[in-house]
């Protein structure tokens, strides 16, 4: 029961957020969480309970800071289309306490393909896996990867089906976007 009444505080406070920072301050490792409006957004709002439903990273170009994301591809792109997407245009910044201590690789990363099954054992990546694997990379654990069905919606039957339908163990873990948010809302996090 404290579980699910925390998780229903943390999504009612990121629903009353607008705007979540200042854009001008992003540096390389801040993480940006946005609201989308695609299909299998709104599956990852209704399963993790959370309003926000992707993420990216901000990292450094010759053009200034961007934001590198996992969406049909990984790509980097400026920071205010990333935010354009967003409903609203609503956003969360946050930033780590624990700094990456060297620059993100980005050649990496970038081109791979989006992981439509979220799992840790391929090339392709998710947009919440880019910003975990980058920091983990560095030694640096956000957060605990955990059981897709440890969130408490996703045991509805529609969102069995869902997971079926893309051959998704309940099972598996994984770190979605919510996850990394509610572990840096946890005091481990700099304001921005």
């Amino acid at each position: 029961m404290k579980k699910i009444l925390l998780i229903l505080f943390v999504v009612l406070l990121c629903a009353s957020c607008r705007r979540g920072g200042d854009l001008s301050a992003l540096r390389e490792g801040d993480i940006l969480f946005i609201e989308t409006e695609s299909f299998q957004s709104k599956f990852i709002k209704l399963g993790m309970m959370s309003v926000w439903s992707h993420c990216g990273i901000a990292v450094n170009t010759p053009e200034g800071v961007q934001i590198m994301e996992a969406d049909t591809t990984v790509r980097i792109l400026p920071i205010e289309r990333f935010v354009d997407r967003s409903i609203g245009g609503k956003y969360i910044i946050k930033r780590p306490k624990q700094q990456l201590s060297a620059p993100i690789n980005q050649e990496r990363w970038l081109g791979r393909w989006y992981d439509l099954k979220f799992s840790f054992d391929n090339e392709e990546v998710y947009c919440s896996e880019l910003v975990w694997l980058i920091y983990k990379e560095q030694g640096i654990e956000l957060c605990p990867p955990i059981k897709i069905n440890e969130h408490f919606m996703v045991r509805l039957p529609l969102m069995q089906r869902a997971l079926e339908e893309r051959g998704i163990s309940p099972e598996q873990y994984a770190v979605a976007p919510c996850d990394l948010l509610r572990a840096l809302t946890r005091d481990k996090c700099e304001k921005i």
